[in-house]
This record gives structure tokens, sequence and C-alpha cells, in this order.
């Protein structure tokens, strides 16, 4: 694992102990800006997937699980990059011994897993303070740290839910069963965390006093809405669906193009636009004296959609694309987040995918940083998701400076590995354990 000098948290040490998404991208984007993130696991319980799926499941290189599937899962090799891998046992006094060694040596340490669960393990945020004063600290539930909800499970697609988020998305003449699941909260939470993070690290360079960050997921994702709020209270009664619709904006919409499932979207914000828009189209109706108002051009989006749609069909979707820009006009191609995303020429120019050589996934290419330091000379760091437990050896030994006896112990006691239990997919290898 490389780390170039000039990304501004170079000298950081972060401590992750997270799954699914929030708190991975959270580390993600760390690692992007250069911290050392060491992603605790264990043995004992992954969360990685299966470690036994069935031949051809989806989420893997190829469709194919392989010997190792734990190391070639889709979804964790995506959100963790640029990070190290450690496997402790924390329900066993020799793996809070070693986890307490390595807090004495690093800056960070967060966690969105349920908000007991560091308290159960008996790293709480007072304990861990008492070994590392000045550590900054973040726990990230679905509901915060305190108040009626703070012991609730929560997944992405129930905190887009409680937020009021689920409530807007939609069609005005569906209702909320046609709603496809969302996650997006998770990213929201990630990026809110690395703003408390850094803020944190500035603060304690200022006054040399570590921090406790209460992260709520769900309110950090309710900041994104916050004008619907305010509307509700000016208008007394919640927004309803609008679709692709905007009340201060007409037409707009996705538009079909020529292939096969090929979209544009455009949105015609102004009179100026719509000026600009209607001698691209050149159809005799978009020019009747009826359209050259917003309320006109609402009245009959209906037809004016048919009239764009009509229009794009015979057209490839970026030559429509280029035509409106040219003109000004907002509107952008739909891709598929596949083969359409990595064909697309300004993603390739600007270098959003590398091909990463992972060491059990294969040769792939993968969405990376999304920051470009021109301390580091726009240079990104893009190493392969760590295997499970690959640097343990590293950790262990360079950083913590354990000699191999030692070491060998805590693999033969099964504290650390590279290997998971049986049933450690399945709630944890002591729960499977107990029910037999």
């Amino acid at each position: 694992m490389t780390i170039p000098n000039g990304h501004p948290l170079s000298s950081i040490r972060a401590l992750e102990l997270s799954e699914i998404w929030a708190g991975p991208f959270c580390g993600c984007l760390l690692g992007d800006m250069g911290a050392e993130v060491i992603k605790i696991e264990s043995i004992q319980r992954i969360g990685r997937g299966p470690i036994n799926p069935p031949p051809n499941s989806g989420g893997y290189p190829d469709d194919d699980p392989g010997k190792d599937p734990w190391n070639r899962q889709s979804n964790f090799n995506a959100t963790n990059r640029n990070k190290r891998s450690l496997t402790l046992d924390l329900k066993t006094p020799e793996g809070l011994n070693s986890f307490a060694d390595l807090v004495s040596q690093s800056d960070i340490v967060f966690c969105n897993y349920a908000r007991t669960v560091m308290g159960n393990f008996g790293l709480s945020y007072e304990e861990v303070r008492k070994i590392k004063p000045d550590i900054i600290y973040m726990l990230m539930p679905g509901y915060g740290n305190d108040g009626p909800y703070a012991d609730y499970r929560s997944m992405g697609m129930a905190i887009d839910a409680i937020t009021g988020h689920s409530f807007l998305r939609g069609y005005p003449d569906t209702d909320l069963s046609s709603n496809s699941l969302v996650h997006h909260p998770d990213a929201v939470a990630a990026t809110n965390g690395l703003l408390a993070l850094t803020s944190a690290l500035v603060y304690r360079a200022k006054t040399g006093k570590g921090q406790f960050i209460d992260m709520s997921q769900a309110e950090s994702f309710m900041t994104h809405l916050g004008e619907i709020y305010i509307e509700n209270q000016m208008l007394d009664t919640p927004r309803k669906r609008r679709g692709n619709r905007h009340p201060d904006f007409a037409p707009q919409g996705v538009y079909k193009c020529r292939g096969e499932d090929n979209w544009i979207a455009i949105s015609i914000k102004t009179d100026e636009d719509w000026s600009r828009f209607k001698a691209i189209v050149e159809d005799n109706y978009l020019s009747s004296q009826h359209f050259e108002t917003l309320s006109g051009r609402q009245q009959g989006h209906n037809h004016i959609d048919e009239i764009i749609n009509k229009w794009t069909y015979g057209q490839d979707r970026y030559e429509v694309l280029n035509s409106l820009q040219k003109a000004e006009i907002p509107s952008g191609v739909v891709l598929d987040c596949g083969a359409d995303s990595y064909a697309d020429p300004h993603l390739n120019e600007r270098d959003i995918f590398q091909v990463v050589d992972h060491p059990a996934a294969g040769l792939h290419p993968m969405t990376g940083p999304i920051f470009k330091f021109n301390s580091a000379e726009g240079q990104v760091i893009h190493n392969p998701a760590p295997c499970l437990g690959q640097d343990n050896m590293y950790i262990l030994k360079e950083v913590l400076g354990y000699g191999e006896n030692k070491i060998n112990l805590l693999e033969a006691n099964e504290i650390i590995g590279t290997v998971p239990l049986t049933g450690s997919d399945m709630g944890g290898s002591r729960r499977i354990a107990n029910k037999n």
C-alpha cells in the first residue's frame, strides 16, 4: 500500500469500525486525503457478505465468488479502497489490549455500528480517551447517540423514509409502494462525517484537545431537505410528489434518444433558455405565444414533452447534449453506471476511473478518489480494498512492535486471522456455536 506525499492528511492515522456504506465511505474519503485508515475487522463476525455463497452468485467479478469470496465481494471492494485491514477479536482481553495499543498511536476512532456496540466492547469514548486523551472519536448510528430512537437499528432505506425523503420521491399518480430503495443517506453521512472529523483535527491542532462527535445519519440527511421543511411551515401542507416536473422550470424531463434505452435530461430554467431551446428544436408548435411564459409552458407541458421526444428520438444523445450545451441549455446524458460511464469522454478525461489490480478480485476499472490536491500535484491514491487481515503483520509488528511469538499466539488463539470462522456471516461464530 502506497500513500504519496503531499496529501493533507498524510500524517493522520484513523481506526475504522464499520460496514455497509456510511462508515466505510467516510474511511475511503479519509484515505483519499492521505490518512492511514486501519479497518478493524474480525474473523468471528464479518461484514463482507456470505462465506459460502452459491456458484454464479451476483456481486462478484464474473459472478464467481471464488475460493475466498470475502475478499472478492464487489460492494465491499468498492467502498474500502485506501485502507489496511487488521483482524482483532474485541471480545477478548488480548484483542482489547491490542486495540488499546493501537489507539495510543492513532488520531481518530470512528464507528457506524449500532450505538451500543462500542460500549459493549468496553470502548466507549470515556474509556478510549483514558488511553489517548486527545483522541477524536465519532459514533455515527442511524439516529444519533441519545433520544427515543438511539438504540433503533437502521439501514439507508429506513433513514430515507424517516427523514421525509421517501415521501417526496416518485410520480404524482403513483403511491409510495412504487418507490425504489435508496441508500443515499449513507453517502451523505459519510461526507458529513468527513467534515466533522477534519474540523475536529483543526480544533485539536489549535487547542490540543480531542473531541467526541455525535453523528446522526438521519439528521445529517435532513439538512438536504431544509427548504422543504420551511415550505411546509409557510404553506401548512406537505409537498406533493412531482416526478420529473418542477414548479419553476418548464419543460423539464428525461427524453428518449436514438438507440436502446438511451436518454437525455433537459431542464429549461428561464424564458431566455426557452427562446434558445425552441430555435434548436425548430418545431412550429413551440413558437406559440402561449409558451412564452412559464405558466403557459407548464399548462402545455405534456404536449411539449411529446414534441421534444419526437425531436430527440432520432438523434444520438451526445449530439443532443452538445447542441444544447452550445446554447447553454442545462442538460445531461443519462449514463448507466457501467459501459456508458466507462466510455464517457468527460469522465475519462478527468480520470474518474482507475484500473485497480486487486489480489483476489483481479483487474477492474473502479471509480476513484474525488479529491485532487494541488499539494499532491493532482496525484490520486487508489490502493485496492484490503483482503481480510492482510495487514495484521505490518500493524502488529511494525506499528506496535510486537514480537513474532506474541503474534503467533494471537493467531493460534484466533484473536487475529485471515479466514473467517464458520458462522461469521450469520451473526457471528459465537452465536452459531451457542445454538449448537
